[in-house]
């Protein structure tokens, strides 16, 4: 009985691996979309560059 009880956590991780694989991919996939997604603010002419414009 004492077997069963310490063969169980090695086996419990390997069947939670799987899991927590995926967790980790699905939170990356969601990190890369919202980077993806987010609308940087374009760099600000400078003084220069508006006295060239006018």
């Amino acid at each position: 009985m004492l077997q069963n009880i310490s063969g169980d956590p090695s086996s419990t991780a390997r069947q939670l691996r799987p899991v927590v694989i995926t967790v980790i991919a699905a939170k990356l996939a969601v990190f890369t979309l919202l980077m993806t997604t987010i609308n940087f603010q374009p760099p600000l002419p400078t003084a220069v560059e508006i006295a060239e414009i006018r």
